[in-house]
């Protein structure tokens, strides 16, 4: 597999902020031993800031990855050092056709479309992409995120999401409302939280979370009822949300009290399976002390 760059293309692709930093880097530090290495390119560079470290930057599965020795300070897949690294290997006339990466366990079909956008020229390849995105507010949302220009959350996006949990929790008000209204209000909630999502998560984007799997638990409850018609719709949903709140738990790690104490009233004031599993999946984030709490919480609740 394989990905054509320049150095243009390279710096935008690791968005503004990590490329300015890649830059001073490359500036001031001095690269030594650079050669193709395990599909990339390798390298020694000796930083005035910070010592020296042994880097690898490749393409893997279409997308720039660095390995560095720095990787205890920088957790992101690219560092300075890195992006310092792939620029000096393309003055040096590397080309990252011959930088291509083999990942095992890529799905072939992904793989597929990956080889042939690598024989794009870049104008076309950056044209589909742009269409894509007009399109596809997820996709553009992925874009921007990978670009580094995407903020956390404000009150616009975290007032459009509420205000779709609000709407699916007003179809029981409404006259005539049908069991696939809540079907479709269910999904449009996983659509949008899937989008606040991909923004850097805050301590609101998780509590809008928790609203929405509170509302669905109600829903759902209604279409529990005709399980022959909803059979697996209440199970898809609810999970689609929790996996949306775990996954935002999982990169924001709150204060494990008090998310003990609100995944603890989500449980206790549900009626139905909430596909929450507490403290299982929750382990690492509540931490030992935030799983007991929960449990004590939770045991109050239920007396």
């Amino acid at each position: 597999m394989a990905m054509r760059l320049d150095a243009e293309t390279l710096l935008a692709s690791v968005g503004q902020d990590l490329s300015e930093l890649g830059r001073e880097c490359l500036a001031r530090g001095r690269i030594r031993d650079l050669d193709v290495e395990d599909g990339g390119a390798g390298a020694v560079i000796d930083d005035p800031d910070g010592g020296l470290f042994e880097v690898w930057v490749g393409v893997v599965n279409g997308v720039l990855t660095g390995e560095c020795d720095c990787v205890d300070e920088v957790p992101d897949d690219v560092c300075e050092h890195a992006v310092a690294v792939a620029l000096k290997a393309l003055e040096s006339e590397f080309t990252f056709s011959s930088i291509s990466a083999c990942v095992q366990d890529v799905d072939p079909e992904e793989q597929r479309f990956a080889d042939i956008a690598a024989e794009l020229a870049p104008g076309a390849s950056i044209g589909l992409v742009a269409r894509h995105a007009v399109a596809d507010r997820h996709f553009a949302a992925l874009l921007l995120a990978r670009a580094g220009r995407l903020a956390a959350p404000g009150q616009v996006e975290i007032g459009t999401a509420r205000r779709v949990i609000v709407a699916a929790a007003e179809v029981l008000n409404t006259r005539q409302w049908q069991l696939n209204d809540l079907v479709e209000a269910g999904e449009t909630m996983v659509t949008e939280l899937r989008l606040l999502a991909v923004r850097p998560p805050t301590d609101e984007s998780l509590v809008v979370v928790e609203e929405a799997i509170a509302v669905w638990a109600t829903l759902s409850g209604y279409l529990s009822d005709a399980w022959e018609i909803y059979e697996t719709e209440p199970q898809e949903i609810g999970a689609a949300l929790v996996e949306v709140h775990l996954g935002l738990c999982q990169v924001h790690d709150p204060e494990p009290f008090e998310l003990a104490a609100r995944l603890a009233r989500l449980v206790g004031n549900a009626d139905v399976e909430l596909f929450l599993d507490v403290p299982d999946e929750y382990a690492d984030v509540l931490g030992a002390e935030g799983v007991a709490e929960f449990e004590a919480l939770l045991g109050t609740a239920s007396r």
